[in-house]
């Protein structure tokens, strides 16, 4: 199994090779059980910092302890402490002692300025059009979910926020870098697009207008230098 540290590298290779605009990347450790966390912050492009009233997108991981130990050790060095060398291990035809999918999450932060007022409606039309945005430029079934913030003020019921998610399960190619960086720069390329296509769309228009919904154009990436610290290695 690849290490923590080569797969955090190559998820941000992969979002550097495809053209999104990284703002930052960030690691945290549970100090009680041990798991990982590597996450990405990506901003449009042209962008330099975050803005209060502009879309961004994260993609992160989890690592467990298990993990760890697998990858740092390897299958063998943990089954021989269990049981002597002429008994039969299972895990010695399987190749690894632990049935490990890396899931990397994708989150799509909006904020929308929208009060509902009477018309209970315009939230699920302005949910269904951002699915429909997402579902028009993609090959797959992975369409994201949303997620709003809703708050009641007084009289009125207001959102101002929206969040779309989306889960990239990758199991095989975890236990080798070239399928990893395949499937890294597909899972990187559709965030790029994606975040393209709400960042022209929002940009002009809180509400979204169900009947003609945009659909992702290609555009030349601008090669900006992007300035933030790799996470430390082990």
């Amino acid at each position: 199994m690849l290490s923590y540290e080569t797969i955090s590298d190559a998820l941000l290779d992969s979002a550097e090779q495809v053209g999104l605009n990284v703002w930052e990347s960030d690691e945290t450790l549970d100090p009680h059980s041990l798991l990982r966390t590597f996450k990405l912050t990506c901003l449009p492009l042209g962008q330099g910092t975050p803005r209060p009233n502009s879309t961004q997108a994260s993609i992160s991981f989890q690592w467990d302890a298990a993990m760890t130990s697998i990858s740092t050790l390897g299958t063998e060095a943990l089954c021989e402490r269990y049981h002597a060398d002429n008994v039969a291990c299972s895990h010695a035809l399987l190749g690894c002692a632990y049935e490990a999918t890396l899931e990397l999450e994708v989150t799509y932060t909006l904020p929308v300025q929208l009060t509902l007022n009477d018309d209970l409606t315009t939230l699920p039309r302005l949910v269904r059009s951002i699915q429909d945005m997402h579902r028009a430029m993609i090959d797959h079934k992975n369409v994201v979910r949303v997620d709003a913030n809703v708050q009641f003020v007084g009289n009125e019921i207001r959102v101002n926020q929206l969040k779309a998610h989306q889960i990239w399960s990758v199991g095989d190619p975890i236990h080798e870098l070239d399928g990893l960086e395949d499937v890294l720069e597909d899972a990187c390329s559709e965030v790029r697009d994606f975040l393209m296509t709400l960042t022209s769309h929002f940009a002009t228009s809180h509400l979204p207008d169900v009947d003609s919904l945009p659909i992702a154009m290609p555009m030349e990436l601008v090669d900006d230098e992007r300035i933030y610290l790799r996470p430390p290695t082990a």
